[in-house]
């Protein structure tokens, strides 16, 4: 049986609309850059072994929970997040290891989360060859952020407001007229004294003492006992993990009960664990609301973080993963249902008070913008560790203005 031509070509119109409205809209896939019409592929490094394992598990948990609350709703535009997570030890030439088995041979569409300075400036060196964004980079380092590099979104804020409300803080508060500093002698340390040495020309202060340390090192004996002879009211410390403890171990043999200001990611549970109890007073800036505070998002975040895993401790450093992953989110969203690495990029330079719920709203801009275009945030709130436990002393200070 044979139909007219109209009425073949009405069937075949009819069977044309069917299938456009039956086939869902995420059908779209670009399997080389990590979309199927089922999943999202993402790809993060991070220190799971060596000293700073911690902040890297921490950190990828956070990542987790988050994305596991996506999936749980049901994915973006009806595709699943999956995240693939290599070791690097923060070691740079780990973390370019990674970014090549991750793009060439996992096809992530973009790296998220990643901690540190120099191993998200060398991971970054390869990835932008591929044109694959980095998003929620995980360091304090303003020179992660300054130059503005194309594809390259981090968080949190940077020591230009942190090691600056340290300062203001310990000589407008605290009236110190004597501050000293021990920095690590790299990327991330060197920045943080450069900035102290500013503010304190502000106040008409000079640091009456300041010793660096090699990264990874593991005897600062030396640094302590000339840091102690200079008698300062204030120490501001830019060391992390081991590092720290041994600032605070050489410091309890000389019976030296030093006020200190240490690096963001000190407000840790397993760091408070490696410290111990101390004599010593210190303050540390945070990124986010309390953990242990009356946020609502917080408090879903505890609950869904302490279901998945139990034996760990929320942090402020999981709280950075957690927000790594809610930027990257509301990025594939507005990346549409046929999300490329390039529309993610136009979607973050666009996201200007992007509400992550946990702490500062997020912007990002053109790299033409200036200093702060790549910074996604930039107020701190200043803690004390007080009975092992950090408490928040106010608002959030940011002296930037976009």
């Amino acid at each position: 049986m044979t139909f007219p031509a109209t009425r073949r070509t009405l069937v075949a119109t009819a069977a044309a609309l069917f299938l456009a409205t039956a086939l869902p809209a995420f059908a779209f896939e670009n399997k080389a850059e990590g979309i199927s019409d089922k999943e999202i592929l993402l790809g993060s490094s991070q220190p799971m072994s060596g000293t700073l394992a911690y902040m890297g598990k921490a950190v990828d948990e956070g990542i987790r929970t988050y994305f596991d609350m996506v999936n749980e709703q049901g994915g973006v535009n009806g595709r699943k997040i999956k995240l693939i997570t290599y070791d690097d030890e923060l070691k740079p030439a780990k973390s370019v290891a990674n970014a090549k088995l991750l793009i060439e041979r996992d096809n992530v569409l973009a790296m998220v989360g990643n901690i540190g300075h120099a191993t998200n400036i060398r991971a970054y060196e390869y990835s932008a060859t591929k044109k694959v964004p980095t998003i929620g980079a995980l360091s304090i380092s303003d020179l992660t952020s300054n130059p503005p590099r194309d594809m390259l979104y981090v968080l949190p804020s940077p020591q230009s407001t942190e090691t600056a409300a340290y300062v203001d803080y310990a000589v407008n508060t605290l009236k110190a007229k004597k501050i000293a500093m021990l920095y690590q002698n790299d990327g991330w340390g060197k920045p943080a004294f450069d900035i102290a040495v500013k503010q304190l020309e502000k106040h008409n202060l000079k640091l009456v003492e300041s010793q660096s340390f090699e990264r990874f090192a593991t005897d600062i004996t030396s640094q302590v006992f000339k840091l102690k002879q200079s008698e300062p009211d204030v120490v501001i410390v830019y060391a992390l993990g081991q590092e720290a403890v041994l600032f605070f171990r050489g410091a309890e043999k000389l019976g030296w009960k030093p006020t200190v200001f240490g690096a963001g990611g000190l407000n840790d549970p397993k760091f408070v664990e490696l410290l111990g109890k101390s004599q010593s007073k210190l303050y540390v800036a945070s990124y986010y609301d309390p953990i242990d505070g009356s946020n609502p998002a917080i408090k879903e975040f505890l609950t869904r973080y302490s279901k998945l895993y139990p034996s760990s401790a929320a942090s402020s450093m999981s709280l950075m993963g957690y927000s790594a992953a809610a930027v990257t989110i509301e990025a594939l969203k507005r990346a549409g249902n046929e999300p490329s690495r390039t529309k993610v990029i136009g979607a973050l330079d666009g996201m200007n008070g992007f509400d992550q719920k946990i702490g500062p709203k997020i912007t990002f801009q053109p790299v033409s913008a200036g200093l702060y275009a790549r910074r996604g945030q930039t107020g701190i709130a200043l803690m004390e560790l007080k009975d092992q436990k950090f408490v928040s002393l106010g608002g959030y200070i940011d002296p930037v203005k976009r």
